[in-house]
C-alpha cells in the first residue's frame, strides 16, 4: 500500500460507495490535493494517512464533479442500505447476536402466548349462532344471602320460559350422565362425556353429522348418537347405523354418528342419548314436569336482537313470580361464548379456563416483546459514539438526514427479519412442548392460520419501526464537524431514555419473578394444607353396573373378602363418591330442614354420599361426636359433617347428635357429626354433606401398603376378573386424582415460570450488551486507574454501580405492582398463603444478583487485563 493511502477501513468504505472505475481517480485526487497543505501544518506523517483521506474524501466539490456516481435508482439505493446493514452486523458480531437472539426469543414467546390466548378466546367460534345462544343458570339464595350459582336448571323451566318470553326461539335440555360402563360384544370400557339430550340440540349446537338424520336421531327412547372416535373404538368403522350398544346395562340403538367435538367447546360429547329415555329408565327416578331438582343444563336459542341485560331482568321477574316452585332462587342467563373463561360455576360440564390467567399471560407477552425491542433500542443508542464517525463521513459526503434514517431503519428491519425467521423455527419446534406445558391441546396448524401471518408481519414491521426509529433519529442527528474534529467523546444522547428503558425492563422482570414465586408458594401451601383425611395410600376401584342390588352386594362382599386376603391391603370400604371427584358425581337436595320448619329451605344445597362402616377408618377421618355406621345401620340414621351442622343451626356437635331432621320429607336421626374434611381442594370452601349407610356404591377404596404396588395391583385384578368377568378393571390412585384439582394453577405457574426465565434471559442479554459497550468505551480509563493503583474490585464497583442502581430501583418499583396482581389472583382461593415481606424480597435479591453477575463478567475481564495493553487501545 502507498504510504499516503487512507486506512483500510476508509478504503473499504470508498470501494463500497463508489463505482470501480472511479475508485483510483478519486483516491489519487484526494492524496495529491491535500498532502502538501497538511504537511505544511506540521501534522505527523502517521496521521496523514487518515486525516488527509477523511478531509479530502469528504470535500463536497469532488463529489459534485462525480454526481453521476450517486444517481442510482430507488431499488439500488435500498439494496445498498441492506448491503451496508449486513456488513455492519458482521463487523459487530457480539451485538448482532445479542440483538437477534433477544428479538427471536421475545417474538417466539409472544407468538406462543398469543396462540394460546387466541385459542382460549375462540371457544364456540365454530358455532355461527353462538352469540345468540344463552345458558340458563340458577343463583342459589338463602333468604337474601347469596350462596352459590349452579349451572343446573329445573327440568320444566325451559318449556315454561319459551311459552312466556317471546325472545326465545328454541330450547334444549341436556343431562350429564357421567362416567358409565359402555359395552359392545367383548369390548367394555368406562366412558365419560355421556349426555341425554333433546332433538333440538342439533338446532342450537353445531354437530357435523357423518351418518344419520339429526331430525329423528334422538326422537325416540333408547337411541344414541356416537362420536366418530367412539364408533371406531367399538366397531372399527362409522358405518354403525341401527347397530346396538350397551350403556349402564341398557341397550341403545345407534341412529347417528357425528364428527368429534372440536377442542374449543365447553361441551365435548362422546355419546348423545335420547332425552325421552330418562322417564323410561327403571333405574332413574326422573319426572318430566316436576321441580324435583335443578339437574339439567338448559340452553336457549335467542332472536338476534335480544339484549342479555334486558333478558336477565325479565328472568328476575319470572323468578319472583315462580317463588312457590323455586323459592328464593334467581334464574340468570349467560352467553354461551362466555362460559369457558367467565363462568366457573357449580356443576360445569368440564373444568373452565380462567380469564384472569389468560389476560395475565397476554400482559406477559406484551412485556416480553417490549423488553426485546428495548434491548435493541438501548444497544443501538449506546453504540452512538461508535457510529458517530460513520454518520459524520456520510453527512459531509452529502447524505441527507432522511437517507441516514432509512439506512438505520433498514438495519433494524434486517435484524428484525432475521430474528423473526429464527422465531418461526423456535415456535414450530416448541409448540408441542408448550401445549403440554399449558395443559391445552392447542391446534398444531399455527402456520396455516391466516391471522397468525397478519400478526407475524405486523410485529415484524411495527417492531422494526418502533425499535429502529429512535436510534435512527439519534444517530442521524450528530454534528459532522464535531465528530470529525474528534470532539464527540461522550454524549447525553439517549442516556435518560436508556436508563428509563432499563428500569422498565427490570420492573417487568421483577413483577414476573414475584408472580412465579407466589404461584409456587401458593401451590405448595395448598398441597400441604391439613385435609382432614389421609389420601396417600388409597387405591380406588370403579364399581361395575349390576341391575340387581342383591347380586351387586353379594359380589361386592365377595370382592371385599378376597381383597382382605391380600397382605398389602389393610382396609377396604365402599362409597358413592370419593374425595376430589367432581360435584357432578353427587346426588344433591335442598329439601333438608329441622322439625318445626315445614317450609322447604332451598337456600342451601346438601351433597349426599352413601358409604359403609369402613369408610371413616380407611380415610383416617375424625368424628366430633356420636358414632360411626355399623353393618346393620337402618336407613333412618345418618351422619352429617361439621358444615351441615352449622348450616342447620346446631350450636355444636353434641347438640346435633340425636336430633331429628327431615331429608326428602323423611324424618331421620343424626347419629354422628364428622369433622370437616376437604371433599374438594382447599381452594374451595367446605360443602354441607349428609352421609347415608350404603353398600351399593360406585367406588371401592383400598388402603394399601407402599411396597410392591404393581404386584398388589396384579393380584387385585386377578380377583376382580373372577368376580366381575364381564366388567372392565378401572383403578386409580386417589392422591393423584385429588391433586388434579391443582393442575390448572400448577400449569399456569409453570408457564409463567418458563416465560419469566426467558424474560430474565432477554433482559440479562441486554444488560450484558450495555455493560460490554460501557467497558469498551472506558477501556483507556480502566488502564489508567490500574496504573495509578486501582484494584480490580474498585474498578468493578465503579463500572457496575450505575446499572446496579437502576436494577435496584426497578426491583423496588416492581413490588407494589406485583402485590396488586397477586392479591387479585389469590382472591380466587379460599385457603391462601399470607403475603410475607420475604416473598417479595427474595425474588428481587435473586434478580439483583443475576444483574450484578451479568455486569461484572465483562467488567472483571476488562479490569483484570494488562494495563500496558489497555493503554494501547485506540
Amino acid at each position: 500500500m502507498n504510504s499516503h493511502e487512507p486506512r483500510s477501513w476508509l478504503l473499504s468504505f470508498l470501494r463500497l460507495i463508489c463505482p470501480e472505475h472511479l475508485y483510483e481517480e478519486i483516491l489519487g485526487d484526494l492524496i495529491q490535493r491535500y498532502r502538501r497543505d497538511l504537511i505544511a501544518y506540521g501534522i505527523r506523517r502517521a496521521k496523514i494517512r487518515m486525516t488527509v483521506s477523511v478531509i479530502g474524501f469528504c470535500r463536497p466539490g469532488i463529489f459534485m464533479r462525480n454526481q453521476f456516481s450517486f444517481q442510482r435508482n430507488q431499488l439500488s439505493m435500498f439494496q445498498n442500505f441492506f448491503k451496508i446493514s449486513y456488513r455492519t452486523l458482521l463487523r459487530n458480531k457480539a451485538f448482532s447476536i445479542i440483538n437477534i437472539s433477544g428479538l427471536a426469543i421475545g417474538m417466539s414467546v409472544f407468538f406462543l402466548i398469543i396462540h394460546y390466548v387466541k385459542f382460549e378466546r375462540s371457544y364456540e367460534d365454530f358455532n355461527k349462532q353462538a352469540n345468540h345462544v344463552y345458558r340458563l343458570t340458577l343463583e342459589i339464595y338463602k333468604g337474601r344471602e347469596y350462596i352459590m350459582t349452579d349451572c343446573g336448571m329445573y327440568s320444566p323451566m325451559g318449556a315454561i320460559l319459551k311459552s312466556r318470553l317471546p325472545e326465545i326461539q328454541d330450547v334444549t335440555r341436556i343431562w350429564l350422565h357421567g362416567s358409565q360402563e359402555v359395552k359392545v360384544d367383548n369390548k367394555s370400557f368406562y366412558e365419560d362425556k355421556i349426555y341425554f339430550a333433546e332433538p333440538s340440540i342439533f338446532k342450537i349446537f353445531v354437530f357435523d353429522m357423518l351418518a344419520g338424520d339429526p331430525a329423528s336421531a334422538l326422537s325416540n327412547p333408547f337411541q344414541v348418537v356416537l362420536s366418530e372416535s367412539m364408533a371406531k373404538k367399538y366397531f372399527g368403522t362409522t358405518d354403525v347405523i341401527n347397530k346396538s350398544i350397551e350403556i349402564r346395562k341398557n341397550t341403545y340403538k345407534i341412529t347417528g354418528v357425528t364428527a368429534d367435538s372440536p377442542l374449543n367447546t365447553h361441551l365435548k360429547v362422546q355419546f348423545l342419548l335420547s332425552h325421552s329415555t330418562l322417564s323410561k329408565r327403571k333405574d332413574m327416578d326422573y319426572k318430566e314436569d316436576e321441580f324435583q331438582g335443578n339437574s339439567e343444563f338448559a340452553y336457549l336459542l335467542m332472536h338476534s336482537d335480544t339484549d342479555l341485560a334486558e333478558f336477565n331482568n325479565k328472568l328476575k321477574t319470572v323468578s319472583i313470580e315462580m317463588k312457590d316452585d323455586i323459592g328464593d332462587d334467581r334464574m340468570i342467563a349467560e352467553s354461551m361464548k362466555d362460559i369457558h373463561l367467565y363462568s366457573n360455576k357449580a356443576y360445569e360440564p368440564e373444568a373452565n379456563g380462567d380469564s384472569r390467567s389468560v389476560y395475565f399471560l397476554l400482559i406477559v407477552a406484551v412485556f416480553v416483546i417490549f423488553i426485546a425491542w428495548i434491548n435493541y433500542i438501548n444497544l443501538s443508542t449506546a453504540r452512538a459514539i461508535d457510529r458517530a464517525r460513520e454518520v459524520g463521513i456520510r453527512k459531509v459526503l452529502g447524505s441527507l438526514k432522511t437517507q441516514l434514517i432509512w439506512q438505520f431503519l433498514s438495519e433494524s428491519l434486517l435484524v428484525s427479519g432475521l430474528a423473526a425467521a429464527i422465531s418461526l423455527a423456535i415456535v414450530y419446534i416448541s409448540l408441542p412442548a408448550f401445549s403440554n406445558l399449558s395443559g391445552r391441546a392447542l391446534p398444531s396448524n399455527i402456520f396455516g392460520d391466516r391471522d397468525f401471518w397478519y400478526l407475524f408481519f405486523g410485529i415484524l414491521i411495527s417492531g422494526a419501526i418502533a425499535s429502529g426509529l429512535y436510534p435512527a433519529f439519534v444517530l442521524s442527528s450528530f454534528n459532522p464537524v464535531s465528530v470529525l474534529k474528534g470532539k464527540f467523546r461522550s454524549s447525553s444522547h439517549g442516556q435518560w431514555l436508556r436508563k428509563g428503558l432499563v428500569v422498565f425492563q427490570f420492573t417487568a422482570t421483577g413483577i414476573l419473578i414475584i408472580c412465579v414465586v407466589t404461584v409456587y408458594l401458593q401451590m405448595n401451601f395448598l398441597q400441604h394444607q391439613e385435609l382432614g383425611m389421609s389420601l396417600g395410600k388409597i387405591l380406588a376401584l370403579k364399581a361395575p353396573t349390576i341391575d340387581s342390588d342383591s347380586i351387586f352386594m353379594r359380589r361386592a362382599s365377595a370382592l371385599k373378602q378376597s381383597l382382605g386376603l391380600i397382605p398389602a391391603i389393610t382396609n377396604v370400604s365402599q362409597s358413592g363418591v370419593l374425595p376430589g371427584l367432581s360435584q357432578g358425581d353427587f346426588s344433591t337436595t335442598g329439601n333438608v330442614y329441622r322439625p318445626g320448619d315445614e317450609k322447604l329451605d332451598r337456600g342451601t344445597i346438601y351433597f349426599i354420599n352413601p358409604f359403609d362402616e369402613n369408610f371413616i377408618s380407611t380415610y383416617g377421618m375424625q368424628l366430633l361426636s356420636g358414632r360411626n355406621f355399623e353393618s346393620d345401620t337402618p336407613e333412618d340414621q345418618i351422619i352429617i359433617n361439621e358444615k351441615s351442622m352449622h348450616t342447620l343451626g346446631f350450636k355444636n356437635a353434641d347438640e346435633a347428635v340425636g336430633s331429628k331432621i327431615f331429608v326428602y320429607n323423611t324424618e331421620v336421626s343424626i347419629i354422628g357429626v364428622l369433622k370437616n374434611f376437604h371433599q374438594r381442594s382447599p381452594k374451595e370452601d367446605h360443602i354441607p354433606m349428609i352421609y347415608w349407610y350404603g353398600k351399593h356404591s360406585d367406588y371401592f377404596s383400598l388402603q394399601v401398603n407402599t411396597g410392591d404396588i404393581q404386584s398388589t395391583i396384579a393380584t387385585i385384578k386377578t380377583f376382580w376378573a373372577k368376580i366381575y368377568p364381564d366388567s372392565p378393571f378401572d383403578y386409580f390412585f386417589l392422591d393423584q386424582t385429588y391433586n388434579q384439582q391443582y393442575k390448572a394453577d400448577q400449569q399456569f405457574g409453570k408457564v409463567i415460570g418458563v416465560f419469566s426465565l426467558l424474560t430474565i434471559l432477554i433482559a440479562a442479554m441486554g444488560l450484558f450488551g450495555l455493560s460490554s459497550f460501557n467497558v469498551l468505551q472506558r477501556t483507556k480509563e480502566i488502564g489508567i486507574r490500574k496504573v495509578l493503583g486501582g484494584s480490580v474490585m474498585q474498578i468493578v464497583k465503579l463500572l457496575s454501580q450505575d446499572y446496579t442502581k437502576l436494577v435496584i430501583g426497578a426491583s423496588i418499583l416492581a413490588i407494589p405492582f406485583a402485590h396488586l396482581a397477586m392479591q387479585e389472583w389469590l382472591s380466587g382461593f379460599v385457603a391462601r398463603m399470607p403475603m410475607k415481606v420475604w416473598t417479595f424480597l427474595l425474588p428481587l435479591v435473586i434478580m439483583i444478583l443475576i444483574s450484578i453477575a451479568t455486569i461484572s463478567f465483562q467488567t472483571i475481564k476488562a479490569a483484570s487485563a494488562n494495563p500496558g495493553e489497555t493503554l494501547k487501545y485506540e
